[in-house]
């Protein structure tokens, strides 16, 4: 294991030469920025946080997060008006305004992805304003607390939630945020006592470093059915793995105990999907059996931990909609780039004329059940008792199709998520069977549907 940690750390781990970039880059852009803060007069300062800061960023990364601390004493109004100011002049017009829980500024610079920020200077962390504001406070306690012989362990986690797929707190990924990997560590002393642990994880996973919490179910009970509970050392009503969504935490422990098992660099650096070709999409559509629908429109233009959310609620709405039609959906996925697409693969897509409406049993009243189906135009047969002793009917079924069910799901917008909605009123197409291939002429989606058709845990590629 020593052998190969040590040839991961010479891949991921930046060189002198990275590192020189990265200082003077960040340089420039604080000496900037509180120059822009004096010529506005703008009282504030401009603080460097994040991976970047704590020399725990990989060779990979090029994110530089610039914070404007702006004095507490200021309306929420007046905190994204000056420090907007100050984002949009040291931007100028390589600048672009985005907004999370309020507006900041991103731009490339020097060959880095630099976030502007503005938030609150707040003295004590129980005191925020906006969660943005807790990120100084997690500069300085990992500042103080992560040693240098630690910092070689965080990128080794970091490369394996990357290798893993499981590394990001964005709500695309929902998965472990830098700062979280660097908690990990933090608590258990390095990257193999880390795997050898969470081998063991059970769901409501409890870490709590400043032990806030004297007894963990409290932890429990505060963030119920939350996977992984890690309490915030600046702010205890905070869990930091609130993101991790079951799915990545399962993944990461099924890792953990893979690699206990049988160390390797494909945990890592794992084999790329293998992009399918448009011939063999199709085989592999023939070969399964079941057929693919794909919704697919427009993205509107918000952030993706704005879109992903509203994908997957449209996600889910039409895969319950399907399923209240008599549709089982086995498998379903939603993505975005340059198209938004909803995926679904259901085993049939036309079900018969007629359904069965099942009854209250013989010793429960049955209301107006007969009634109501009795002088239904919509009725075959019934009503009659079944071998259970249930009241049956059967009705001609509203929707035999698996197409309409979803037409008329996409065209009740304010189901899907509003953003969401709304580009989908705009226009869609759907895409059935073998007739996806036409959306993989594009290299991205190709990949996408490519990655669905054969996913597979990235370590056993």
């Amino acid at each position: 294991m020593d052998k190969i940690l040590k040839s991961i750390l010479k891949r991921v781990k930046p060189t002198p030469a990275d590192r020189e970039r990265l200082e003077r880059a960040t340089a420039e852009l604080i000496e900037q920025t509180d120059a822009t803060c004096s010529k506005l007069g703008i009282k504030a300062k401009a603080m460097l946080v994040g991976s970047a800061a704590r020399n725990t960023w990989l060779r990979s990364e090029r994110d530089i997060d610039i914070f404007i601390l702006l004095p507490e004493g200021l309306s929420r109004e007046e905190l994204e008006r000056q420090g907007l100011a100050v984002a949009r002049e040291v931007a100028g017009k390589r600048g672009k305004e985005s907004f999370a829980e309020h507006p900041y500024v991103t731009m490339r610079f020097k060959g880095f992805d630099v976030d502007l920020v503005p938030c609150y200077d707040i003295a004590k962390p129980s005191e925020i304003r906006s969660a943005v504001d807790r990120s100084p406070h997690h500069q300085r306690y990992i500042t103080k607390h992560l040693k240098s012989e630690l910092l070689d362990e965080v990128l080794l986690a970091k490369q394996f939630m990357l290798g893993i797929g499981c590394y990001g707190a964005e709500l695309k990924v929902q998965g472990f945020s830098g700062y979280l990997c660097e908690l990990l560590v933090l608590h258990y002393g390095s990257f193999e006592k880390l795997v050898e642990s969470a081998s063991g994880w059970k769901p409501s996973t409890v870490i709590d470093l400043e032990r806030s919490y004297p007894d963990p179910s409290e932890a429990e009970r505060m963030f119920e059915g939350q996977p992984l509970i890690t309490i915030d050392p600046v702010d205890a009503s905070r869990n930091v793995g609130a993101a991790v969504s079951m799915r990545s935490f399962a993944t990461f422990v099924r890792a953990c105990q893979d690699f206990a098992q049988g160390p390797g660099e494909q945990f890592f650096f794992p084999k790329p999907v293998r992009r399918l070709s448009a011939r063999e999409i199709q085989a592999t559509l023939e070969r399964r059996g079941t057929t693919l629908f794909c919704v697919a429109f427009s993205p509107p233009d918000v952030v993706p931990d704005v879109l992903y959310p509203q994908l997957r609620k449209a996600e889910r709405t039409l895969v319950t909609r399907l399923a209240r039609a008599g549709f089982g959906v086995m498998r379903s996925d939603v993505w975005s780039n340059s198209q938004a697409l909803i995926l679904l693969e259901l085993a049939v897509t036309r079900l018969p004329r007629v359904r069965t409406r099942v009854g209250p049993p013989v010793s429960i009243e049955v209301g107006d059940f007969i009634q109501t189906h009795l002088k239904s135009k919509r009725k075959f047969a019934g009503p009659f008792v079944d071998t259970a002793g249930r009241l049956i009917f059967e009705i001609e079924r509203e929707q035999a199709s698996a197409r309409e069910v979803l037409e008329q799901a996409l065209g009740e917008r304010t189901t899907l998520g509003r953003h969401v909605g709304e580009a989908i009123a705009r226009g869609y197409q759907i895409y059935k069977g073998k007739n996806i291939v036409q959306l993989c002429k594009d290299e991205k989606v190709s990949e996408f549907i490519s990655e669905y058709l054969t996913r597979c845990l990235p370590w056993y590629r």
